[in-house]
């Protein structure tokens, strides 16, 4: 048996080497266990002062976790006992930073109206960091409510391995014991595509950012369909949400050129400003020479812009999400488990001709 701290320590990635695909594995309990000679039920009793452990065990138990740097799951603890009446939100990187998402409206009325519908559900809410498994071994939380999560998020992952509910969007509805709640984004692109055509838009371009959120997904899947079923050229740019140059110039790109669409539609809200801005750098008028639509708009520092926008119903997304999964840790076993919420297009004067074309 090896003794003193630095021993311990280089023993652990002795035996996370010798379990294969296993090198960046978190240390657990079965590691404390047997880096210190005694059962898992000895080390778990010693780590959590229960038990009938000699004191020599229980403090050779507790170096080793030491040493390894073991951190107990918390979240599987309130698991064996009771409930915390807390569950966590969390919500894509917007912007660099993982506050920043407070500056897009759809993001902040989700917020928003979670917080609300979770404490009149006698819920407390934090705000989980995005894509951050660790978290979940530092807190205590019922379950989750994962927003616009990528396609290889580290959260839902560790979420699912630990058996903790959590409420995701559409991309996991081929599962049928999934929680999802969102928007049928190809749907809502159809709508708009079909309100820029009533105005005699014969085109249609779209604006997405590079990501790969279900969002983004069903936006463009949508939107090629539109255009296959209608005859139009398919004119797509896309850019980073968190490079506004970037983002601009592809906007640009969309205003020039033999192919330029007779109207353009962005999923991004905060875009939407850069679509007028490139319309007037390339001498077009709005809505006379190109139409303009976005979805939702940013919250506040821009001045009130006369565009059509898809409203994505945020408030309602959100009730939708505390309630599915209240009712699930609630052991209500609700029925339905995918939710599709309705989105509402708000025309205004971007989209809007005195005659169509």
């Amino acid at each position: 048996m090896p003794e003193g701290a630095e021993a311990y320590r280089r023993e652990f990635p002795t035996r996370v080497t010798s379990s294969a695909g296993q090198a960046d594995r978190r240390p657990g309990i079965k590691d404390v266990a047997a880096i210190a000679q005694v059962s898992v039920g000895t080390a778990s009793d010693a780590l959590n002062g229960s038990g009938r452990v000699a004191s020599r065990t229980r403090a050779r138990v507790r170096q080793v976790a030491e040493a390894i740097e073991y951190r107990p799951s918390t979240l599987a603890r309130s698991f064996r006992t009771n409930k915390s009446h807390t569950i966590g939100l969390s919500i894509r990187p917007f912007g660099g930073a993982p506050w920043q998402y407070l500056a897009v409206s759809y993001y902040a009325r989700l917020l928003s109206a979670a917080t609300a519908e979770a404490l009149q559900r006698g819920y407390a809410l934090i705000v989980l960091p995005p894509n951050t498994p660790q978290i979940l071994g530092r807190i205590v939380i019922d379950g989750a409510i994962i927003a616009d999560p990528s396609p290889y998020d580290l959260l839902t992952d560790e979420l699912d391995l630990l058996g903790v509910p959590f409420v995701s969007d559409l991309s996991r509805m081929d599962d049928p014991a999934a929680l999802c709640v969102g928007n049928d984004h190809a749907a809502a692109v159809t709508t708009v595509c079909a309100h820029f055509r009533s105005q005699g838009a014969r085109s249609v371009g779209m604006l997405l950012s590079d990501g790969t959120e279900d969002y983004n997904t069903r936006s463009l899947h949508g939107y090629q369909t539109w255009c296959a079923r209608n005859g139009a050229p398919v004119r797509v740019e896309r850019a980073s949400t968190v490079d506004p140059v970037a983002m601009a110039k592809a906007a640009d790109r969309l205003m020039t050129g033999p192919d330029r669409p007779e109207a353009v539609y962005t999923t991004e809200g905060p875009a939407g400003h850069l679509l007028q801005e490139a319309a007037r750098r390339n001498d077009l008028r709005v809505p006379d020479d190109v139409l303009l639509a976005c979805a939702e708009v940013p919250v506040a520092g821009r001045e009130q812009l006369d565009l059509t926008t898809l409203n994505l119903n945020a408030e309602h997304v959100a009730a939708q999400a505390v309630d599915l999964l209240a009712q699930t840790l609630e052991d209500q076993h609700p029925i339905d488990r995918h939710r599709v919420v309705d989105t509402t297009l708000h025309v205004r004067g971007s989209s809007t001709r005195t005659t169509s074309s």
